[in-house]
């Protein structure tokens, strides 16, 4: 078995040391590219040497997880004892940047199209009772374009203000009232927040909609300050996800499926960003959390 592991992690994608009492035991072949050293040179010697970044050093010995640029790359590294983790997202970054330009350009050409197709099916009058579900379907499906159109645009958030978060549960309530019908969803938002309303109600509208197709009651939508900043948390009995940072990247979804193009939760991800936040997820107990994490300031 032990040939067996040795052998896979010399082929593996992901970059592994293993390191005791700050020397280097071992390094993978990916491990030696990442950090541009030859393991001849390194192995038996202070894990600095193979480091050669203050940073993945004092991660490698006190723990944790860490998106680091190192030698012109995005590493995304995890520490675990004696163990250190490096996956290479470069090239994952430099195709999320271009993803979010052409988004951006997509909103961009998509607004003004959209924006007179409203009044245009307002004015149109049903003869018959077949005609006017016609018309319904599509004001619903411009209705709905449009809401994806504002949620591009919403990666780069607007003028601050500041109001409590109750205000947003109102409107969120609203539009979600078929949804929520006769599920049952526990509120509890006693803060308030200086930040662009719109956005964070983008968020928020995210989050329920997906807590509601997916998860199980009850659904807890919740606020609290923690080191400097705001927390609010989507809260669901729903089963455990193989693995939660996979579910913010474009098109992918949990093992749960549905419909949609999978783009929920990247969204949410990146309009938090634009508020100079930080979306994550996680397993607490029997629950799924999906919570964005706001500066109080």
């Amino acid at each position: 078995m032990n040939e067996l592991l040795a052998e896979a992690w010399e082929k593996a994608l992901e970059g592994l040391v293993l390191h005791q009492d700050r020397q280097v035991l071992y390094l993978n072949p990916k491990a030696e590219e990442l950090l541009e050293v030859t393991r001849e040179k390194v192995v038996g010697r202070p894990l600095l040497l193979a480091l050669r970044d203050h940073r993945l050093e004092a991660l490698a010995l006190q723990g944790g997880e860490r998106t680091l640029e190192v030698r012109s790359r995005t590493l995304r590294v995890r520490a675990l004892p004696g163990k250190l983790y490096l996956l290479d997202e470069t090239e994952l970054n430099r195709r999320l940047e271009a993803l979010e330009e052409a988004t951006q350009a997509l909103a961009h050409e998509l607004r003004t199209p959209l924006a007179g197709m409203g009044p245009l099916l307002e004015a149109l009058t049903p003869r018959t009772p077949q005609e006017k579900e016609v018309l319904d379907l599509l004001k619903g499906e411009v209705a709905r374009l449009s809401r994806l159109v504002r949620d591009l645009s919403l990666t780069q958030p607007g003028p601050k203000r500041t109001f409590p978060l109750e205000d947003l549960w109102t409107r969120l309530e609203r539009l979600l009232n078929e949804k929520l019908r006769g599920r049952r969803v526990e509120v509890h938002l006693p803060h308030t927040a200086h930040t662009d309303p719109e956005a964070l109600f983008q968020i928020l509208l995210n989050l329920l909609d997906n807590a509601l197709k997916y998860g199980q009651d009850p659904i807890r939508l919740l606020s609290r300050e923690e080191g400097g900043r705001l927390l609010l948390e989507v809260r669901d009995q729903g089963p455990e996800l193989p693995d939660y940072e996979r579910l913010f990247l474009p098109r992918h979804r949990g093992f749960q499926g549905g419909a949609g193009q999978g783009l929920g939760l990247y969204l949410v991800r990146r309009i938090a960003q634009g508020l100079g936040g930080e979306a994550h997820a996680r397993r607490d107990g029997t629950e799924n959390v999906f919570s964005v994490a706001l500066p109080l300031n």
